[in-house]
């Protein structure tokens, strides 16, 4: 191996590290500018759909519809009819297994007065003494 094939080696080591990293860089920029693309025409579709939903509801016939389906408007004079299915409905009247109880009544008090006497009460509760073990004798 001469000196000219030495000198010629290392001037393509050298040429290979200074070229790679600029190239590992400029594909990842290429795969960032893929997903950046694939972002934008993503936001530019939905741009379109949106801009078709608001045409939408600019027509007065699908506003009445809407409020109509959604919100079960009626015009006046209408009667309003609402089917249950009977599945859930049987189901739901099923009384579940257990006690149930009242659900209490609030004071006629203000929130302040009910917080003050819930802090009172909770004063008065006497905590239970520590059972303590007889102390081993040495």
């Amino acid at each position: 191996m001469s000196w000219r094939t030495a000198v010629l080696g290392i001037v393509l080591v050298l040429a290979l590290a200074v070229l790679l990293p600029s190239l590992r860089v400029y594909f990842g920029q290429q795969e960032d500018l893929r997903t950046l693309r694939a972002d934008a025409q993503q936001a530019q579709t939905d741009v379109t759909e949106l801009q078709a939903d608001v045409g939408r509801w600019n027509d007065p016939a699908y506003v009445v519809a809407q409020a109509r389906e959604r919100l079960a408007f009626v015009f006046p004079g209408e009667t309003a009819y609402r089917v249950v299915d009977p599945e859930l409905a049987g189901a739901a009247a099923v009384p579940v297994a257990g006690v149930i109880e009242e659900p209490a009544v609030p004071d006629q008090q203000p929130w302040y007065s009910n917080l003050w006497n819930s802090i009172e009460r909770a004063g008065e509760a006497t905590a239970p003494e520590p059972k303590l073990s007889p102390s081993p004798q040495p």
